[in-house]
């Protein structure tokens, strides 16, 4: 990613979302040894990619497993169409996503929610997830959604926060304490298992 490119990146996402990371050390990192910022003349594709990698980290929130990202993000927080949207979409379900969050297209025909600006289509396999806005497309991409934010207010990251030391700090129900294993740091009571038999 330019560099120039991911400092207007995080200009955005502070503005336009309230993502303050101005503290932070930011690596991007691409596996297969491929350069995001190679073909100008495509726009900027992995702009949405990026912005959720990053808010899914400084936030703790992963980002959905089965969702693929593609689009470019202006000043004001709009999503830009990239060039060769269909085929973006049919080598992602080619290589497993079952959802696709692009920028508003002409070509999108399926159920709107005008009020967050998306729109969701079934498109050769894929649910095709339509937006407006980056706030709403991180949304629609990450395991759950980001914190509202009130006014002005920054929101903060959750990564500094003290992890539950606890099963009941984890709030969960009956059937999933069940399936809690804890590591006490406690070398002396595990369990080992020698011979074929656990001693």
């Amino acid at each position: 990613v330019a560099y120039s490119r991911l400092l207007l990146l995080l200009g955005v996402l502070q503005k336009r979302c309230g993502i303050y990371v101005g503290k932070q050390d930011i690596y991007i990192n691409v596996v297969g040894h491929m350069r995001l910022d190679q073909n100008t003349n495509e726009g900027h594709a992995s702009d949405l990619s990026v912005a959720v990698a990053i808010v899914s980290s400084f936030l703790a929130i992963p980002v959905r497993g089965d969702t693929a990202f593609v689009g470019e993000v202006g000043l004001l927080g709009e999503l830009r169409t990239v060039p060769a949207m269909e085929k973006r979409i049919q080598e992602a379900r080619r290589m497993g996503f079952s959802r696709v969050v692009t920028p508003r297209t002409n070509k999108g025909r399926g159920k709107s929610n005008k009020d967050k600006g998306t729109t969701f289509t079934r498109m050769n396999g894929v649910d095709w997830i339509q937006c407006e806005r980056l706030y709403d497309a991180i949304n629609e991409g990450l395991v759950y959604r980001m914190p509202t934010r009130s006014g002005k207010k920054k929101i903060s990251s959750r990564a500094g926060q003290k992890a539950p030391g606890t099963v009941e700090e984890l709030m969960l129900d009956d059937n999933e304490k069940n399936n809690v294993i804890i590591d006490d740091e406690d070398d002396d009571d595990d369990v080992d298992f020698v011979g074929g038999e656990f001693e």
